[in-house]
């Protein structure tokens, strides 16, 4: 009797052929693929100085009007951002309440606790690769401070970190310092729409650096609004409103010294020599004003009078002061409810508002951890080990949970509903480790795994095969880089 074979057979031979058609790449070529880049990762200085400080950071003064707000922002529209970039920084530093909503959006990230994750399938390679990825990250204390300037990307539309790479004691290349470079620096080619870094009096229109130097620089285009690059970044809105806030302020303080001052009225009489009693009564109510006190002829009578009445502009100026913040913050953390109160304020409405700003959070984390996984974590991997997977930054922005009401929920769908549950993923929301072999535990034995018996970790590596090359998995998990 003729049997039909399994259909697994055929798939793994095609697999074979289809493997032995591919040129799988030797040790060596590995090696030398490895040195290459570093060598194009440049780990012994910067590639990108910096310049005087005059070059690195322009002030446009307090006497911009909206005519060179709308020039500034139309240059930048062209590719230009430099004056741009320096008006968004003199906004966020003349005004409090932008910097305040600016600094809380990003070291609310800065903040989180993170985690490198892989994906499903990954072998202990790949697991030895990503713990000492995170071992070398958390021992990088540049880290936090780099998490809060890509964060604050969304203000200027970008921003651009340099990596200083140095060689650790064991020979592979890990980053010893990252180091923020100007907005002010950098633009888009008007020809092609190109990132690129273009300081004054370059002989160059405009360098690639992502090309020219890999593996050095971390940058970060969130989306902001939706527009083309050299349009992104909330500063464009921002600027507006600060500068609003400012003229209004600035306009607010004269009405209030001529409102708390008293009124100086003088006269002169006709015909003892006009001209000079004008020029002489305008210089002693001058007077009067700064030092209180003047002396005056008889041909002219001076009167001081205080305002009567309620003339305060509080309400007007006040008011458009109030309504700007408030601009600012649905700008920036889509609400207002957590950074000023208001007549409409609740407990109902401020966890609402609440909700709203962590959405936006979580959705600026997410940014900066793929910026993260791309531009830094990538060439950690790919600079010192061949063939693993690259881990996933993540960070952890989930509410902690209230473990006596969790823990009393799952005891009574377990006990009562008869709901069957895994027991790691109670751990995993409760933040409790799976207790290791022979560790001390408390409770009853765990189960053991009818697959694994003997309690075995496959983070050691047991059971797992060869790659189609022969190599075993951790051939390079010892090996150290060669020497640049």
């Amino acid at each position: 009797m003729k049997t039909r074979p399994s259909s697994a057979g055929p798939v793994r031979s095609r697999a074979r052929r289809a493997s032995a058609r591919e040129k799988i790449p030797t040790r060596s070529e590995r090696k030398a693929e490895r040195a290459s880049q570093r060598i194009a990762a440049n780990n012994r200085s910067r590639v990108i100085q910096d310049l005087s400080l005059w070059h690195q950071g322009g002030r446009l003064g307090g006497k911009l009007t909206p005519t060179d707000v709308s020039n500034i922002i139309r240059l930048a529209d062209m590719g230009d951002p430099r004056l741009l970039m320096d008006l968004a920084n003199e906004c966020r530093q003349k005004d409090a309440h932008l910097s305040a909503v600016l600094t809380a959006a990003e070291e609310s990230i800065a903040g989180l606790k993170w985690q490198l994750v892989l994906p499903e399938g990954a072998r202990a390679k790949d697991k030895r690769a990503m713990k000492w990825a995170e071992k070398v990250l958390r021992q990088t204390p540049a880290l936090r401070k780099l998490i809060a300037y890509l964060a604050g990307a969304r203000y200027y539309g970008f921003d651009v970190n340099e990596i200083l790479w140095k060689k650790a004691e064991d020979g592979k290349l890990v980053p010893a310092d990252f180091f923020h470079l100007a907005h002010r620096r950098f633009g888009f080619d008007p020809a092609t729409g190109n990132f690129i870094h273009r300081d004054p009096g370059m002989s160059t229109p405009g360098v690639d650096f992502l090309a020219k130097w890999p593996n050095k620089f971390i940058v970060s285009f969130p989306r902001a609004n939706g527009d083309s690059p050299q349009r992104e970044g909330l500063c464009r809105p921002l600027v507006w409103m600060t500068q609003f806030r400012v003229w209004s302020i600035a306009d607010w303080l004269r009405t209030a010294e001529m409102t708390w001052k008293p009124w100086r009225i003088g006269t002169y009489k006709k015909g003892h020599g006009a001209v000079e009693d004008e020029d002489s009564l305008a210089y002693i109510l001058e007077k009067l004003t700064t030092t209180g006190w003047a002396t005056k002829s008889d041909s002219m009578e001076i009167e001081i009078a205080w305002p009567q009445g309620n003339q305060s502009t509080k309400a007007t100026h006040a008011e458009l002061v109030n309504v700007l913040a408030g601009e600012m913050s649905k700008c920036v953390l889509g609400q207002t409810e957590t950074t000023q109160s208001s007549s409409s304020s609740g407990y109902a409405q401020a966890k609402v508002h609440d909700a709203v700003r962590k959405d936006l959070l979580e959705a600026a984390a997410m940014q900066v951890a793929a910026d993260l996984t791309r531009d830094l974590l990538a060439p950690l991997i790919n600079l010192n080990f061949s063939g693993v997977l690259v881990p996933t930054f993540t960070f952890m922005t989930a509410d902690p949970v209230d473990m006596k009401a969790f823990a009393e929920a799952v005891a009574t769908l377990v006990s009562k509903a008869k709901l069957r549950t895994a027991a790691q993923w109670v751990r995993d929301q409760m933040g409790m480790p799976a207790p290791k072999n022979g560790e001390e535990v408390l409770g009853g034995p765990e189960e053991e795994d009818p697959k694994d018996p003997k309690g075995g970790n496959d983070d050691e590596g047991e059971g797992e095969g060869k790659p189609p090359n022969g190599d075993e998995l951790d051939d390079d998990a010892d090996e150290k880089p060669d020497a640049d």
